[in-house]
């Protein structure tokens, strides 16, 4: 599959979650419309280190970006007097970036390849499973003070691919953490790390 390629630094996005933007820059306005009236995902591209960025050309790799991306649909939520959008991209799942593909946008096109995940807990995992849920639980009450918002988050959180896609986006606050965990292809190997995090309290 083809996907338009938002290169951001220290941004992550997890499926199952939803990242709000506000874009600004004219090229990405452009792939922001392109993304709605092509219905092309849009994907997130983790920059560690935006000393990196480099310019490249179709048939290359995006360097400066890692290669395992959350790719999403983008919903505009509001287009402002002044041009500038809000939107939020709904997380679909991950990818492998390819190549740069020849086009004549003013952003990024690129070939990716999506990646298939183990979503099946063991049957061992689940106290550890009912743990972060209940630490995450325990962060949507505090976070939101209308009980409405946050009733309607604990309703999301349908399985336990939501539960942790949720911590790590919003607890994980080592935006290369949570790399880590995106990049994880087994949902018992990021319960087993997600796990560790909050025993040792450090990271979180």
């Amino acid at each position: 599959m083809d996907v338009f390629v938002f290169p951001l630094v220290n941004v992550n996005l997890f499926p199952k979650t939803t990242k709000p933007l506000n874009i600004f820059e004219p090229r990405y306005l452009q792939m922001i419309k392109d993304a709605v009236a092509k219905d092309v995902p849009i994907a997130i591209g983790f920059i560690d280190d935006p000393n990196k960025i480099a310019p490249v050309g179709p048939g290359e790799r995006i360097s400066f970006v890692n290669e395992i991306v959350g790719y999403g649909k983008v919903q505009v939520v509001e287009e402002r007097q002044n041009g500038f959008l809000l939107v939020f991209i709904h997380g679909l799942g991950k990818a492998r970036l390819g190549n740069v593909q020849n086009s004549s946008t003013p952003y990024l096109v690129c070939e990716a390849t999506p990646i298939q995940e183990n979503l099946v807990p063991d049957p061992g995992l689940h106290e550890k499973i009912h743990l972060i849920n209940r630490v995450l639980a325990k962060w949507i009450t505090e976070y939101f003070s209308n009980s409405m918002q946050s009733e309607m988050f604990l309703r999301q959180l349908d399985g336990p691919e939501a539960i942790i896609s949720a911590f790590s986006a919003y607890l994980i606050k080592d935006f290369d953490l949570q790399q880590v965990v995106l990049e994880m292809d087994d949902i018992n190997e990021k319960i087993e790390f997600i796990y560790r995090l909050i025993l040792s309290n450090g990271t979180i």
